[in-house]
């Protein structure tokens, strides 16, 4: 199990301290804390739990209810599950954070390192993004991060389709429906992180409890809800312009196969004749006047020439080959 601990001093600063310093300061009603814990064992994660005191329904929450989004008022207590995007491009594999809030704690539980938290974790200058000494403030912050975050990706995503259309309309034989996919799949990542996040992050706007007073982060979680809400919106924008993607490289692929058809029946049209010819003097009939004719061969090989030429010109000027 790893563990980052962190305490908010009064001048707003993230002073990193170690487990055991934190497990004596959570004890405090004026402390002020983060424990960020990941890649630990359910039975790790118990122990760890036994000695911040989290029990009841809260320490049934911390484990069994990390895998899914959810928010969770309780008397004393916040918790609340949120995913988070994976960062990496072509993964379709959700990561969720867990919070546990208290008036001195914040205690965040995810499986793997996530980039996100340890950015802000290793911010400096705390009190210039902290709005004051509390949990509540804390957490507004993490969520503008992570509200940031989508608008990113959806930044990142609009640049590649963007890309991928101007590569459409210039090269579009350059264009493979791989790549339309990856995009969409990324989109529905996307979407899902978004559409999980806003209810959360609209609760913990409204929400108003004596350990978690409102006041202390309405501003900040204001912006991280025009933020996903604005995330949201480029998401429907891209759901919108990938489809048209989709579109585009279906009538292109329809209209490559139509123009080769068009080619075979082109040569289909012009062999016909010459097929034809062959067909009737290849009859084995005793009497054909034509088998007597000494530059009879020659002549018919001419013939079927002259008529395939001439009928690939006819189709060449009348534009059949354009």
């Amino acid at each position: 199990m790893i563990i980052n601990c962190f305490r908010i001093d009064e001048a707003l600063q993230m002073l990193a301290v170690s487990p055991e310093e934190a497990v004596q300061e959570c004890r405090k009603a004026d402390a002020r804390l983060w424990l960020d814990l990941h890649d630990f064992s359910p039975v790790e994660l118990e122990a760890r739990l036994d000695t911040l005191g989290v029990a009841g329904l809260s320490r049934r929450l911390c484990l069994e209810a990390r895998d899914r989004p959810g928010f969770y008022p309780l008397n004393a207590e916040i918790f609340l599950v949120i995913p988070v995007h994976p960062g990496e491009r072509g993964t379709s594999k959700q990561e969720f954070v867990a919070f546990l809030c208290r008036e001195n704690l914040l205690l965040t539980l995810h499986d793997g390192s996530l980039g996100i938290l340890r950015q802000v974790a290793e911010l400096e200058g705390t009190d210039a993004w902290l709005t004051e000494r509390s949990i509540a403030g804390l957490v507004s912050a993490i969520m503008i991060d992570l509200s940031l975050d989508c608008l990113r990706h959806a930044g990142d995503l609009r640049k590649s389709v963007l890309d991928l259309e101007q590569r459409m309309d210039r090269e579009p034989d350059t264009v493979e429906a791989e790549e339309i996919l990856e995009l969409r799949s990324e989109l529905l990542v996307l979407g899902s992180v978004i559409a999980d996040q806003l209810p959360s992050v609209q609760a913990l706007s409204a929400i108003d409890k004596p350990f978690f007073r409102r006041e202390a982060s309405r501003d900040y979680m204001n912006c991280a809800l025009a933020n996903l809400q604005a995330a949201k919106g480029s998401a429907g924008w891209l759901d919108g312009q990938i489809g048209d993607l989709r579109s585009g490289f279906q009538m292109h692929a329809q209209d490559k196969t139509n123009r080769r058809l068009n080619l075979l029946t082109i040569l289909s049209a012009i062999f016909m004749p010459s097929t034809l010819l062959a067909g009737i003097w290849g009859m084995n009939f005793e009497w054909m006047p034509e088998l007597k004719v000494p530059f009879a061969y020659p002549i018919a090989l001419g013939l079927m020439g002259l008529i395939g030429s001439g009928m690939y010109l006819f189709f060449r000027r009348t534009g059949w080959f354009d």
